[in-house]
């Protein structure tokens, strides 16, 4: 299992994947984040199951993966118990800067050339001799 963090200006989008496991039909992922609601993970074309989130910073959150009606933590993270007795996986935000916002584009800037213009001759009066 893995988890990719990419921080941004107040969450992170968190990429969460399983492991290949041949004959998975069904992946899911819940988790503290959104009071442990459940999310269908996609199966991706080489077996592994993925799903991308948006989760807030400056916190910490217990999370697993029911694979086949089976409970899974992501044993890369550090490991809490439950309390149905298996563990929980911590994704830990806490510590995660985000990321700094980009400069604003510059607007584009269209330099008109100036043309110069000939003055026309003023016409001249003349008066007419009586």
């Amino acid at each position: 299992m893995s988890v990719k963090i990419t921080p941004k200006a107040k969450v992170a989008t968190v990429v969460f994947t399983t492991p290949l496991k041949e004959g998975v039909s069904q992946a899911i992922l819940t988790g503290e984040w959104d009071n442990w609601e459940v999310l269908v993970m996609k199966k991706n074309k080489d077996g592994a199951f993925s799903i991308k989130l948006d989760i807030d910073l400056g916190k910490s959150y217990q999370f697993g993966y029911s694979i086949d009606g089976r409970w899974y933590p992501d044993e890369t993270l550090s490991l809490v118990e439950s309390p149905f007795g298996t563990s929980n996986s911590v994704l830990d935000l806490t510590n995660v800067a985000p990321a700094e916002a980009k400069p604003a584009a510059k607007p584009a800037t269209t330099k008109v050339a100036a043309t110069k213009t000939a003055a026309k001759p003023a016409a001249k009066k003349t008066a007419a001799k009586k």
